[in-house]
């Protein structure tokens, strides 16, 4: 009987006065303290309290079973000395050297014993246990069972209630008495599957000592981080031999019945006991049949209790509980949930074996296609066509005759545009274009189950799944391995398809994929058919599965095919994985990829359609390794143009702080923040010079004040702010010097300048020229913008997007204020807000670096549907703020 303490009351419910119980604990223990006297026991129980420790005194009669008493002491001094055993109690000897006393108390002979009281709670009432604590449930069994290791006793022979091996008796005893005969049936069905997975498993299960009972009765916890624990056990009457895994399995159909018949939910524990007690091949494929064998042993009992009561609520309530549970845990193939059970424990079960089923092609003669996230063979988006992957298979079968996709390999043809959605991407098939009549052959014995479109040869421990074979045989053929299964349909000399799939179920039909997260479970469940072409057809698993790996438009995928929105700024003008600007890569490095002194022919190309784009009079253009050093030639320039003027940067440029003639702009953030701040740019420059602001245009006190102007229009640029090539533009600005980035990402920075300002440095002081394959890039980005027309987009998708951002800011105070324009926003938030950019990812990726504010600055070509996904996703956080 548990230990757990229940309500302490006051005056006792026994016969023992709380004076004889002192007067006991001083003479025979050499103890004191208060004594508190227990409810709800058959025999009296005290708890004691000294101020250091607890003890718990049992009062029993004098003529009550010993042996079991002594037993009890044996297990825990056996687990106490263990350094794997959880917590139990531990019996206090009395002075004479016993750990049981016998004497006259309340006018008769009875049986005293003191233990240590073992300090915690049991599982709170009405709420489902966690994932942790159903984790500890598994550790905690499997501690005790290690524990019990070289423990021997007698009482170890006794039979425990909840012994498995002898379910089938036990329902049936039970379902006697029950009248319904469809939860007859039901629970008769499922106790039958579930006896003949077991049956020939039964010799290779271990007999060991183990709790057939560890469930919130038998156990004391504690909360540890908001989470009920399980720490200790406090009952030890199921102790005993039995089938070691029975023991856990008991525990496993309590916490199946708190999560309400949902197998999957055990995996915790299950990975937990394993870790520490290992259970063997056979027993992890003996555990979910038998806690199955429990549960409906569980669903009889309350069925049986409500046939001999039927007016109970009470019972009523509990057999609709346990038909739920049973409902559930027999609604889920129990393949499936041994694969999940091997995933958990990290085992493989090993295959039967396999044949080749086309013995007439040679292995070597394969070819696999790769159609993984970073295949070659996939650009410019031909993976969203639906047929694409045939497509690909059956070219390149059409050069060599036959070829093949990989198993397990994570397909970028199934990846989503939706960010809070995993892709399923793994597949678990292979796919074969092989010549039209080649003869195939059962790899293993079996019965022929289907001979239609999908032909389905079901053999002892393995069902492997065809379709594209012609077969004449009839179902229910029984097969040996290498008898004619068929031929590869299609007309002689042409190329036919071919779709393999294995399954451990029988009565399963397998998907053709599944999510990233699923991998493990149907992995086992769904091995890889790559035995049957004679050859390793499996893909190598990611080494880094979170971690971007390609680029399209505004997307990001990793190696699994999961998607994330690329919006922080470090995408490309055009969008990753424009096909143009590697196209013309790669035909200029195969022409010359390295500068010869003079301007190359993408150059002199790429430095017309740049003057074209600069504002009027900046014709002049120079090339820089980056920002730093564009930076650098602007003030260089300015410096040999004109030696006594003043230079403004926008936006905030940080030159040379200690020259006298430079005046530093406070920088608001964005280039186009600045601009739409000019006048107080102005204001701040008349400031600088201790003036008094000047009465009229800010722009014209701007350039009286200036020297030259120099603005930075790095990542600003060619239309991201939506109706200007150029920022400051729509503000009749007329800068000297504009710094802007390459418009592909990859080209170099550069500056934009006047040819007489450009004249005021030597020659040998501008870079004269720039690697022609980096040119050629740069030249194919600017046509996209242009005959992809993404200044049109950027304006109509940038408008869409603030609109959406700022009907958010109306309806939640965490949003500040919206700023900016076009494809280049700004979100500021308030502080319970502050961290709205991290809780984005790993779907969405922005610029978060300064404190409450997220920078929107994606590519150009930004879809409306991706622009939605981002508000609805700031929408649905703010909510559950």
């Amino acid at each position: 009987m548990s230990d757990v303490l229940p309500e302490l009351i006051e005056p006792p419910s026994n016969d023992l006065s709380i004076d004889a119980i002192e007067d006991l604990l001083r003479d025979h223990y050499g103890l004191s303290g208060q004594v508190f006297p227990i409810e709800g026991r058959q025999n009296p129980y005290f708890l004691i309290d000294n101020g250091h420790m607890r003890y718990l005194l049992k009062v029993a009669p004098a003529d009550g079973p010993v042996e079991e008493i002594e037993a009890e002491h044996a297990l825990m001094r056996h687990i106490l000395r263990s350094p794997d055993g959880p917590r139990v109690p531990e019996p206090v000897m009395a002075k004479d050297g016993g750990d049981m006393l016998v004497l006259p108390l309340g006018g008769e002979d009875r049986r005293i014993r003191l233990l240590t009281f073992l300090e915690g709670e049991p599982p709170p009432t009405g709420e489902k246990l966690s994932d942790r604590s159903i984790a500890a449930f598994g550790a905690i069994s499997a501690a005790l069972a290690k524990s019990l290791q070289d423990f021997d006793h007698p009482v170890l022979q006794r039979e425990p209630e909840g012994d498995l091996r002898k379910a089938g008796p036990q329902t049936v005893s039970l379902l006697s008495a029950v009248t319904d005969q469809d939860i007859r049936d039901v629970i008769a069905k499922a106790m039958v599957t579930a006896l003949r997975r077991i049956q020939p498993l039964g010799p290779s299960l271990r007999v060991a000592a183990a709790h057939q009972n560890l469930n919130a009765g038998t156990v004391i916890g504690e909360e540890t981080d908001g989470t009920w624990l399980p720490t200790g056990v406090t009952d030890f009457t199921g102790i005993s031999n039995g089938w070691l895994v029975a023991g856990f399995a008991n525990t496993c159909a309590y916490l199946l019945a708190d999560r309400d018949g949902d197998p999957f939910a055990l995996l915790p524990a299950i990975r937990a006991y394993h870790e520490i007690h290992p259970l063997t091949p056979g027993e992890i494929e003996a555990l979910w049949p038998l806690v199955v064998a429990r549960t409906g042993i569980l669903a009889a009992e309350a069925e049986s209790r409500q046939a001999r009561s039927p007016d109970d609520p009470q019972a009523r309530q509990e057999t609709e509980k346990r038909r739920a549970v049973l409902t559930g845990a027999t609604s889920v193939s129990p393949a499936q949930v041994l694969a999940a059970i091997l995933d958990a424990t990290g085992t493989a079960k090993p295959l039967p074996e396999i044949g080749r089923l086309l013995p007439d092609i040679d292995p070597e003669t394969f070819r696999m296609v790769d159609l993984s996230v970073t295949s070659p063979l996939l650009y410019g988006g031909n993976w969203t066509d639906a047929d694409n992957d045939w497509k690909l298979l059956a070219h390149i079968a059409w050069e060599t005759g036959r070829a093949c996709t990989r198993y397990g390999e994570y397909r970028l043809s199934k990846s989503l545009t939706d960010p809070q959605q995993a892709p399923e991407s793994f597949a678990l098939h292979i796919d074969a274009c092989i010549p039209a009549r080649t003869v195939a052959v059962a790899p293993f014995a079996g019965t022929l189950k289907s001979a239609g479109p999908r032909l389905v040869l079901a053999g002892r421990d393995l069902t492997l799944h065809v379709e594209g074979l012609e077969c004449t045989l009839a179902e229910e053929t029984e097969l040996a391995a290498g008898d004619p299964l068929g031929v590869i349909a299609g007309a002689d000399n042409s190329v036919g398809g071919l779709r393999l799939r294995f399954c451990l179920d029988p009565d399963l039909v397998p998907p053709l994929f599944c999510k990233p997260s699923e991998v493990g479970t149907w992995s086992r469940l769904c091995p890889s058919p790559s035995a049957l072409l004679g050859i390793d057809a499996n893909a190598p698993a990611p080494r880094h599965s979170d971690q971007a790996v390609r680029g399209w438009k505004e997307y990001l995928f990793d190696p699994t095919g999961r998607t994330a929105l690329d919006l922080g700024g470090q995408a490309p003008l055009i969008g990753h994985g424009h096909p143009r600007p590697a196209a013309a890569t790669y035909r200029q490095a195969l022409l010359l990829n390295r500068t010869t002194g003079q301007p190359s022919e993408p150059e002199e190309v790429l430095r017309a359609q740049l003057a074209e784009l600069a504002p009027e009079g900046l014709s002049h253009v120079a090339f820089a390794a980056g920002r730093d050093q564009a930076l650098d030639l602007a003030f260089r320039l300015a410096r040999a143009y004109t030696n006594k003027g003043r230079i403004v940067g926008l936006p905030g440029i940080r030159l040379d702080r200690r020259d006298p003639d430079f005046f530093p702009v406070p920088s608001i953030g964005t280039a186009a923040d600045m601009i739409h701040d000019l006048e107080d740019v102005a204001a701040a420059l008349a400031e600088g010079y201790g003036e008094a602001a000047h009465p009229g245009d800010p722009l014209t006190e701007l350039k009286e004040k200036a020297g030259l102007l120099i603005v930075d229009e790095t990542g600003t640029g060619y239309g991201r702010v939506g109706h200007h090539t150029w920022g400051f533009s729509h503000r009749g600005l007329a800068p000297d010097i504009l710094v802007a980035d390459g418009p592909d990402g990859g080209t170099p920075a550069l500056v934009m300048t006047r040819p007489e300002i450009a004249a005021s440095l030597s020659p040998h002081e501008h870079r004269p020229a720039i690697c022609p394959v980096k040119a050629a890039a740069a030249l194919a980005a600017l046509d996209v913008v242009r005959d992809e027309q993404l200044r049109e987009n950027t304006r109509e998708i940038g408008s869409h997007l603030k609109t959406r951002l700022e009907g958010l800011a109306e309806r939640f105070p965490a949003i500040v204020d919206v700023t900016g324009s076009g494809l280049l926003l700004a979100v500021e938030l308030a502080e319970e807000a502050a961290d709205l950019g991290e809780r984005l990812r790993p779907g969405f990726i922005v610029d978060d670096s300064t404190p409450k504010r997220i920078v929107l600055r994606p590519p150009l070509c930004l879809s409306r549907e991706s622009a939605d996904r981002l508000a609805d996703r700031i929408e649905t956080l703010l909510s559950e703020s």
